[in-house]
């Protein structure tokens, strides 16, 4: 029987361009492998499941940090130069195929590798994705923070490098009371979740690790989030499913009609009475697709 992973095994590779990329691995050491994009701010120790789901279903997680999270090398690129780092990592990692999955903004550096290397990919799977924030309307129905974080992003970076600095400060030493303040706008599944002592524990435990280094990783996220992509949505040809709640409030839901209508092959998953956090409680439907299967008929799909 293969081996499991029942704690994430962390290492780091050097890249053709030098710099350091670290990754961790989940699940079965020699199962179907599926690389997650963590989300905003977020890093390698990003926990989606318990060592038994991977196992049941034979997956092997492979979550790397961005740069400027956790144990990789800063680096001011695009979205594209990112999904190169990824299909560098899954050469050396020798992955000749590999499904994807990513979290809220993780979503926008999966569907950077979606239009890379589509031939490689057994699926992708994003959960709370934004679409592109430019335009009068990109912001629409977002909230106050969310909407605040990104006008500043654009207008005046510097503002946010300086309260990414006190954030983190605040994170480092108080991480409960961080965790509370930033739960206090959620719908209420979302506060259910983060309410729970193993997900605290597991989401302080990733945000922490995210800001080990400094917070420019954070910063760089947002800095794209708010930028053009450098590739049209429309010319990603492998099929992806999106996952949205309907109530989501970070991400609001017209964000995942709008790709959801522009990437040809597409499918919107619309979860009834679901928030942001929904890839944990339709997790396995989720992998499940990412490597290539079907998922269980849970939610309302909207081709």
């Amino acid at each position: 029987m293969e081996a499991s992973i029942l704690e994430p095994r962390s290492a780091v590779i050097q890249l053709s361009s030098g710099r350091l990329l670290s990754y961790a691995e989940w699940g079965r050491s020699g199962g179907r492998p599926v690389i997650h994009m963590h989300g905003m701010p977020g890093s390698r120790i990003e926990r989606q499941a318990e060592p038994e789901l991977y196992g049941r279903l034979g997956i092997r997680m492979i979550t790397p940090d961005r740069p400027g999270y956790g144990n990789s090398d800063v680096h001011s690129g695009t979205l594209l130069d990112w999904a190169a780092d990824v299909e560098e990592l899954a050469d050396r990692l020798e992955l000749p195929s590999f499904g994807i999955t990513a979290l809220s903004g993780g979503g926008i550096y999966a569907l950077a590798c979606a239009a890379r290397f589509p031939e490689r990919l057994t699926g992708v799977v994003v959960t709370g994705c934004p679409s592109p924030l430019v335009g009068p309307h990109a912001l629409r129905k977002m909230s106050y923070l969310n909407r605040l974080g990104i006008r500043v992003t654009q207008r005046a970076p510097i503002v946010l490098e300086l309260g990414a600095t006190l954030l983190s400060g605040v994170l480092r030493r108080y991480p409960q009371f961080f965790l509370s303040q930033i739960n206090r706008d959620k719908v209420r599944p979302d506060r259910e979740l983060l309410a729970s002592p193993a997900v605290r524990t597991a989401v302080v435990a990733t945000l922490r690790e995210a800001i080990s280094h400094g917070t420019w990783g954070y910063v760089d996220d947002i800095r794209l989030l708010g930028a053009p992509w450098g590739f049209d949505p429309a010319s990603i040809q492998v099929p992806v499913q999106f996952w949205h709640g309907d109530i989501d409030s970070v991400i609001p839901v017209h964000h995942a009609f709008l790709l959801a209508e522009r990437i040809p092959h597409s499918t919107l998953h619309l979860v009834p009475g679901e928030g942001h956090m929904l890839l944990w409680s339709h997790l396995e439907e989720v992998l499940t697709e990412a490597i290539g299967g079907i998922a269980a008929p849970v939610a309302a799909r909207v081709a």
